[in-house]
């Protein structure tokens, strides 16, 4: 398959990118980072922002360039995050009432 017209790719963060509840390994970030090089990659999780930061955001060793074609999809994907102007930023909540 020729992947090279994809736009977009996307990884789910547990089991795939990093073991579950643990750091991902420098070996993927290396590789991750140079995915972001070429593409825009969402990653989306069941667990909250505050658990992308420790298993993923706090082991990123990316440029801001690559920073900006990572989108983070929190929480099934109900809240979504970009990083833009130095940080990262919440760009939508859509959360339901119990």
């Amino acid at each position: 398959m020729n992947y090279a017209p994809k736009k977009i790719v996307i990884f789910d963060l547990d089991g795939t990118l990093t073991p579950s509840k643990s750091a991902a390994d420098p070996e993927m970030i290396a590789l991750l980072g140079k995915l972001l090089e070429k593409k825009k990659v969402a990653v989306i999780s069941g667990g909250s922002f505050s658990q992308f930061k420790k298993q993923l955001v706090s082991v990123l060793t990316c440029t801001e360039e690559q920073l900006r074609n990572l989108y983070l999809f929190p929480t099934c994907s109900t809240t979504m995050y970009r990083y833009h102007e130095g940080a990262w930023h919440q760009e939508y909540a859509e959360i339901l009432a119990a």
